[in-house]
C-alpha cells in the first residue's frame, strides 16, 4: 500500500496561513460573536465604580505618534456614530493588572508595589506589539495588540509583585483568556449594534501599525467626564538589567 501523498509546499504554506496565530484565531471568533449582538451598552454604568473613587492599576501607556495617529483615523471614521466616545491621544493604554481601590490600600502598600514591580521586570527587554485589526465589544471598539507572550510575561511579573506585597488572594485566579488590545472609542448609551458593525466591516482591512513597549506604569486611575484619567505612581522600565 503506497503510503499517503504529503502537501506540497505551497499547499501546506496556504493551510499554515488559513489556519494563522493563535491571536488571529481568537479574534477571527471574537469578531463573529460580536456580529451577532443586537444592542451596545453604556460603557461608564458602573454602580461598584463612582467617578470619585480611584482605582490602582497597571497599565501600558501609549505615547508613540504612530500609535496615536493610528487611533485617530480609527475615530475619524467613527465620528458620525453618536454612541461613541473617542480615546483622547494622551488616554490610550492597555490594561495589564487591576490592583485594587485606592481606599483599599495604604501608601506604603502602594509604594511597595511599585518597588516589587520594578524588581519583578527588571529582566524584561522592551518588545515590539503590532496593533489590529480593530474590532467591537458591546461597550465600545478596540484594536488588538501581538504577540501575546511578551505582555502575558510582563503581567504575570506585575500580579507577582502585588502578591508579593498583599499576599496569594490579592488577586482572583486566570479565569478567561488575557487578549491584549487597546480600546479605540467606549459607548456612553444603549444602541444598536448594527451600524457600528457594519462600520467595522470595512476597517477590519486597515493597515496595522507596530510600536515598541518600554515601560509599564502603576497609575491612581479614576473616572470624569466620559474619559478615564490618571497620576502616575511609578514607571517600571524594560530592559534596565
Amino acid at each position: 500500500m503506497a503510503a499517503p501523498s504529503r502537501p506540497t509546499r505551497s499547499v501546506a504554506l496556504t493551510l499554515m496561513q488559513e489556519a494563522g496565530t493563535v491571536e488571529q484565531r481568537v479574534d477571527e471568533g471574537d469578531w463573529q460573536r460580536f456580529q451577532g449582538i443586537q444592542r451596545l451598552s453604556d460603557h461608564w454604568v458602573r454602580e461598584d465604580w463612582p467617578p470619585s473613587r480611584h482605582y490602582v492599576t497597571w497599565y501600558v501607556v501609549f505615547r508613540d505618534s504612530a500609535v496615536q495617529a493610528y487611533a485617530a483615523r480609527f475615530q475619524r471614521e467613527l465620528a458620525d456614530l453618536d454612541c461613541l466616545d473617542p480615546i483622547p491621544a494622551n488616554g490610550l493604554h492597555m490594561t495589564i493588572q487591576g490592583v485594587a481601590y485606592r481606599d483599599q490600600l495604604d501608601d506604603e502598600q502602594i509604594n511597595a508595589i511599585a518597588q516589587r514591580g520594578a524588581e519583578r521586570c527588571a529582566d524584561l527587554e522592551p518588545f515590539d506589539l503590532s496593533l489590529g485589526p480593530i474590532s467591537g465589544f458591546r461597550a465600545g471598539t478596540f484594536v488588538r495588540a501581538e504577540p501575546w507572550a511578551p505582555v502575558q510575561q510582563l503581567r504575570d511579573r506585575l500580579r507577582t509583585a502585588i502578591t508579593d506585597v498583599l499576599g496569594a488572594g490579592a488577586l482572583p485566579p486566570e479565569g478567561s483568556p488575557f487578549k491584549p488590545h487597546m480600546s479605540i472609542t467606549y459607548c456612553h448609551a444603549d444602541s444598536p449594534a448594527a451600524p457600528l458593525i457594519e462600520r467595522l466591516h470595512r476597517l477590519r482591512s486597515a493597515e496595522r501599525v507596530t510600536t515598541t513597549v518600554r515601560s509599564a506604569e502603576l497609575l491612581d486611575l479614576y473616572r470624569h467626564d466620559l474619559a478615564y484619567h490618571w497620576t502616575t505612581i511609578a514607571s517600571v522600565p524594560l530592559g534596565v538589567t
